[in-house]
């Protein structure tokens, strides 16, 4: 059943200070999927994800989890449904006083289970996470890696459905960020939970998200699945946060080149190519190279994985007399890639690799 909001609306202040950070929000999260929200600061992401768990409630529309409108229930109700919705943070919240194992155990005491229960559960919990040797330690004595699992063992106590993590990787490093987020897919698979992720790094999205919406100044501007997104994305919004994922930027030794924007300019295009899917293992450029008689000259490149699928970006400078050029062009556009005419560089400018 998932998780389902319709115009969903939230505005903070009055008057002059008023700020709607949700506007009409109509979403639709699949069950058991990895859901990415992302949205650069202020966007209205972490309002949002507050809105799913009613830790803030919507001015107006409805939050259905589970099947349960939990829009509709008194406060008695929704204390017993937030029990199957779980939480962890960027800053992991943790009990300072209390050990590991204690700050696991702690929503099982609130939830009113017994000692021994609470131990088996706690046990299992901590041995998923990769913490079965750290129960007795102390916040203190933890890695930043090791504080969000205790964070994840913590939010998984009550065995939720959903699962919400509101910019739970952004305080860790690279390598700390990549093993919480392989422990997050391996949580999905095994348990079936949803979780629903919410962050402003594409890189987290590519990583391990099946579906994403895009949020920006309070509204869904974008929303499917993360390989539709990623090839081929339609809002300025999501174009700007993609550059620092699929984009190439040109070495500042470049930077003196005399470009000239669209197609119509004069001098040797300069292309930017993407690549998705089986093309990318394809000799594109050589091919064109034997085909045409032109000369290409690469200025930037980018090669990585979205959801398993080998994707590369690809920047050059297309080289030859007029015609061959057209014809090299054409052949590319053909090609089940991506081709965008960037600019052009004078014909007796040399560019140096």
């Amino acid at each position: 059943m998932g998780i389902l909001l319709k115009g969903v609306t939230k505005t903070y202040g009055s008057g002059e200070k008023r700020l709607k950070a949700l506007s009409n929000i109509d979403l639709e999260i699949p069950d058991s999927s990895i859901f990415g929200i992302i949205g650069r600061s202020g966007a209205g992401k972490s309002t949002l994800v507050r809105c799913v768990n009613l830790l803030e409630r919507p001015d107006s529309g409805s939050v259905s989890v589970s099947g349960v409108e939990l829009t509709d229930l008194g406060e008695g109700e929704l204390r017993q449904a937030r029990k199957k919705i779980g939480m962890i943070f960027q800053n992991f919240n943790l009990l300072s006083g209390r050990t590991v194992f204690g700050n696991v155990a702690f929503p099982l005491e609130l939830a009113g289970w017994r000692r021994e229960d609470i131990a088996a559960r706690v046990d299992e919990l901590l041995d998923l996470v990769g913490l079965a040797d750290k129960r007795e330690r102390y916040p203190s004595q933890l890695s930043g890696g090791q504080k969000q699992r205790v964070g994840i063992a913590r939010a998984l106590a009550n065995r939720p459905d959903v699962l919400l993590s509101d910019e739970a990787t952004s305080a860790l490093d690279p390598l700390t960020t990549r093993s919480i987020l392989s422990l997050l897919r391996d949580i999905n698979t095994r348990l079936g939970l949803t979780i629903v992720l919410i962050t402003h790094e594409m890189n987290v999205i590519r990583e391990i998200c099946t579906d994403v919406a895009v949020i920006d100044k309070g509204r869904i501007v974008e929303r499917g699945t993360v390989l539709d997104i990623f090839t081929d994305p339609r809002g300025e919004p999501t174009l700007d946060m993609l550059r620092d994922v699929v984009g190439v930027e040109l070495p500042e030794t470049f930077a003196g080149l005399d470009f000239t924007p669209g197609v119509r300019g004069t001098g040797d295009p300069v292309l930017q190519l993407q690549f998705f899917g089986d093309i990318a293992a394809d000799p594109v450029i050589s091919g064109m190279i034997r085909r045409f008689d032109v000369d290409v000259n690469i200025l930037g490149a980018r090669i990585g994985h979205i959801r398993n699928v080998p994707c590369g970006t690809l920047v050059i400078r297309l080289s030859g007399d007029e015609g061959a050029k057209s014809s090299a062009l054409g052949y590319l556009r053909a090609l089940d890639l991506k081709v965008e005419v960037i600019g052009h560089v004078g014909s007796g400018i040399s560019v140096a690799v």
